[in-house]
């Protein structure tokens, strides 16, 4: 039997069901790779989600991810930078990066893993949970998957420092290319999904 929780359990679950629709839609998250076997088995833990439950995990994870962002910023990094930085005109653009860049990480690195947990505990019922039954390497599989969302979150913490630099060193106006970013992002995001949504079902 494999050493894996209950709460565990359901995580990887939709984790899984989160990682199929993505692979369905012959898509791929860098960083994000999986053996023959760990498919397998998220496949198999993920045929009890239905879509509705999904579109709940994915809603309520970043409603509770935002909620917990914003009171990372204003309980970390806003009282941290006020007792380093208490002149702001004379804080170095690199010191600036380095926190903002620690904080960043801080609340990624623990808040994602606790919104996920949420959404997933908030996004079943007891009759969807009743299906799902521990095996060998669950464990081994959702240690695998913390440490990729870590690691991912490590290397976009890590780039965030040079690019903050950069930025401030050419002093690039941020208004309208920020904003073109933004929205370019969430399009981008919307096609995918779509698109996700469209190849699953055709293959129904």
């Amino acid at each position: 039997m494999s050493e894996i929780s209950s709460g565990a359990l359901v995580r990887l679950a939709m984790w899984g069901k989160n990682m199929t629709i993505i692979r369905d839609g012959r898509m791929e998250w860098p960083g994000f790779s999986y053996s023959d076997d760990e498919w397998q088995r998220m496949y198999a833990l993920s045929a009890p989600v239905t879509n509705f439950a999904y579109q709940k995990y994915i809603w309520i994870n970043a409603v509770v991810f935002i909620v917990i962002a914003a009171i990372g910023i204003a309980a970390i990094f806003l009282p941290l930078a006020t007792v380093l930085f208490p002149v702001p005109a004379e804080t170095s653009a690199l010191k600036f990066s380095l926190l903002l860049a620690a904080c960043a990480f801080l609340i990624i690195g623990g808040g994602l893993p606790i919104s996920l947990s949420i959404a997933a505990w908030m996004s079943t019922n007891a009759a969807m949970r009743q299906q799902w039954v521990a095996a060998p390497g669950d464990a081994a599989l959702a240690s695998k998957i913390s440490w990729q969302i870590n690691r991912i979150t490590l290397i976009m913490c890590g780039v965030l420092v040079p690019g903050m630099l950069v930025w401030i060193a050419y002093d690039i106006d941020a208004g309208p290319i920020i904003t073109t970013l933004k929205w370019l992002g969430i399009a981008l995001m919307g096609v995918s999904m779509a698109a996700g949504v469209v190849n699953q079902r055709k293959q129904k």
